[in-house]
């Protein structure tokens, strides 16, 4: 899909269902998220959700980032370690939409997480646990 980036997948009961993200420039909109289903023995489409990307799609203009992808570094968890950094516009509770450096992080115990630095502010707008299994992986 042209302007989309598959970001997560699970298996369950023979249906494969991936998230994809629409991706505008380099940021990742989370909030613009379709999910499609394909049947893992004939390959049939048997679900598509596009409500994220119908509700929330359009086009936008994001502010240039006060401060760099290393000083929103600094702010993390010196106990993670930092496997990749890239911009996501993700929902705040209150159902507005933020642009975050999303730095996909390693715990100690080799769990991942991902946090989202606000390039404004500094602040952690979220953390969330990626949940890895043989069936794909979800966020926590």
């Amino acid at each position: 899909m042209i302007g989309f980036k598959e970001t997560y997948y699970f298996l369950n009961e023979n249906v494969l269902v991936i998230n994809f993200c629409y991706t505008d420039g380099g940021t990742l909109c989370y909030t613009d998220l379709i999910k499609i289903g394909v049947a893992m023995d004939n390959g049939e489409i048997v679900f598509y959700e596009a409500g994220g990307y119908i509700t929330n799609h359009r086009e936008r203009a994001f502010l240039t980032p006060v401060y760099s992808t290393e000083e929103a570094e600094a702010v993390l968890s010196k106990n993670l370690t930092v496997k990749g950094v890239g911009f996501a516009l993700i929902p705040t509770h209150s159902t507005e939409e933020i642009r975050c450096y999303e730095f996909h992080c390693q715990a100690p115990d080799s769990t991942e997480i991902l946090v989202y630095i606000n390039p404004s502010t500094l602040e952690e707008e979220d953390i969330l646990i990626l949940l890895k299994s043989d069936g794909g992986t979800l966020v926590k």
